[in-house]
């Protein structure tokens, strides 16, 4: 019968006890260790979760998203106050109304899911894609806001604000977005009060 570890190591000195457990056992230790680093790290990227307090979704093709996070770290420093727990999330999606290729039918999938449910804040989209959403009567008025827009920014269907042109927004112009862009708001959106305070700074 294999002699059991006390027994083995009783007549050795301390030194020797360390060296016979570190020689016979070290993959084990190693392992072990590597596990508790794995699971305190995995804890801790839990931890650092941000709840999103804005999100602004780009949909489009062609989009320069190169300063997306520039954008994103704007938009957070200027209107998270706290900045430990909250921030800005802005996404892009691509989409393109005219061809539906895989990436677009990805996009298109991915916009549906958070639109379903509610995920979706502010929205800037081609004009085309606007127009549909709008006489679908899918977007909120924007003088519901009660944020002052510049005529020459709005975008009407019928008596209704319901987008401003993006292209002239000066806290977005890292994005290069053209005049064909335009930004609106879901009507199933859950966050009225963030959004005012997105609009409100935009139009500063």
């Amino acid at each position: 019968m294999k002699p059991n570890i006390k027994t083995i190591l009783a007549p050795m000195s301390t030194k020797e006890r360390i060296s016979y457990i570190w020689d016979y056992y070290r993959f084990h230790i190693m392992g072990t260790i590597a596990a508790i680093i794995l699971v305190i790290f995995l804890i801790g990227s839990v931890g650092e979760k941000k709840e999103t307090y804005l999100n602004l979704t780009i949909m489009g093709t062609g989009l320069n998203t190169n300063h997306i996070v520039q954008i994103q770290e704007d938009l957070t420093n200027k209107l998270v106050t706290d900045k430990d727990h909250e921030e800005v999330l802005v996404q892009s999606i691509n989409y393109g109304q005219s061809s539906m290729d895989p990436a677009s039918q990805v996009g298109i999938q991915k916009f549906t899911a958070e639109v379903s449910s509610g995920d979706i804040d502010v929205l800037i989209v081609q004009y085309e894609f606007f127009e549909k959403l709008s006489t679908q009567e899918a977007l909120i008025d924007l003088d519901e806001l009660g944020v002052n827009f510049r005529d020459e920014t709005v975008i009407k269907t019928g008596e209704n604000v319901y987008g401003i042109d993006a292209s002239d927004i000066e806290l977005l112009k890292p994005l290069q977005l053209d005049g064909n862009m335009v930004i609106c708001v879901l009507r199933n959106t859950k966050n009225l009060d963030n959004i005012t305070q997105f609009f409100t700074l935009i139009t500063e």
